[in-house]
């Protein structure tokens, strides 16, 4: 049955579809949830900031410990479809990655966020829920017909993104004195596995990336004087926050090769937009 379902995508492929599903493909790229949830953090307010960023990098760490704990074998490997590349950005995929889809649930546990933190009425909320589970469709498609999952693999990140999001919203609207700490133990957890042999690199990317804003919004929480700063003015907080970061990221550059360091480049890269990136933008009042 799953094998039909892609050839029956696979017989659709042309050339204008190839741009129309590459488009939403890039939507779910880890990178991609990853840089927008960062700059949500620094312009949006911060109740909603934290709870996107907190959302979107557990599910990156939860994803990754699935991916090549289960390790199953993608449509193409097992000869079920041929695999399309889609334009736009390289996927490098993982042959033994499928299950469940990263795109679709980084996607899904992101904009599912983004939904839950609209606070407006019934109508307003009911639109924001519908266009997030469009788009997130759009998404498992284009996973679907480029054959780099399986239906059970992009279904299982819908579900595995959506109960992340509700998980993540419940705890913002009942224990949202304790979202810190459940932050750290998570990322304390997510630590564990970096010490296995064969771990794989996307695993110690999304921990490294995980304990990192863990520390970084557990410090600010006390460190960091409650401020604000009109809209507009607000968008320097863009070219600066990525001048800082990227400054970081150049240095991480000279680590020697090795997962330890590759652990320590991602933390320090979360670290610096969680923490320093936003007391600078309260010294220079963006």
């Amino acid at each position: 049955m799953e094998a039909a379902i892609l050839q029956f995508f696979e017989g659709l492929r042309c050339d204008f579809l190839d741009v129309f599903f590459g488009l939403f493909s890039v939507l779910g790229e880890a990178m991609i949830v990853g840089g927008v949830a960062i700059l949500v953090f620094w312009l949006a307010p911060k109740r909603a900031g934290e709870q996107m960023i907190m959302t979107a990098l557990t599910s990156f760490s939860i994803n990754s410990l699935m991916k090549f704990t289960i390790a199953r074998p993608r449509p193409f490997v097992a000869g079920a479809v041929e695999y399309r590349e889609p334009p736009f950005l390289a996927d490098e995929l993982d042959p033994y990655a499928s299950f469940p889809s990263g795109h679709t649930q980084s996607s899904g546990s992101f904009l599912f966020a983004a939904a839950s933190t609209v606070n407006a009425d019934k109508k307003k909320k009911a639109l924001a829920w519908t266009a997030a589970g469009a788009l997130v469709l759009l998404v498992m498609l284009s996973r679907l017909y480029f054959g780099a999952h399986y239906p059970t693999d992009v279904f299982a990140g819908l579900c595995f993104g959506l109960v992340l999001a509700l998980a993540w919203a419940g705890i913002f609207r009942y224990a949202y004195f304790y979202r810190h700490l459940i932050l750290v133990c998570l990322a304390v957890l997510s630590v564990v596995p970096c010490f296995f042999p064969n771990v794989a690199h996307d695993y110690i990317q999304s921990a490294g990336l995980l304990t990192g804003a863990a520390l970084a919004l557990g410090t600010a929480r006390f460190c960091l004087p409650a401020h604000s700063a009109p809209f507009p003015l607000r968008l320097w907080r863009v070219p600066v926050g990525a001048a800082l970061v990227g400054a970081v990221f150049c240095f991480c550059l000279l680590f020697p090769e090795g997962e330890a360091y590759s652990l320590l480049k991602w933390f320090l890269i979360a670290f610096t937009a969680g923490f320093p990136a936003p007391y600078l933008f309260y010294c220079l009042k963006i």
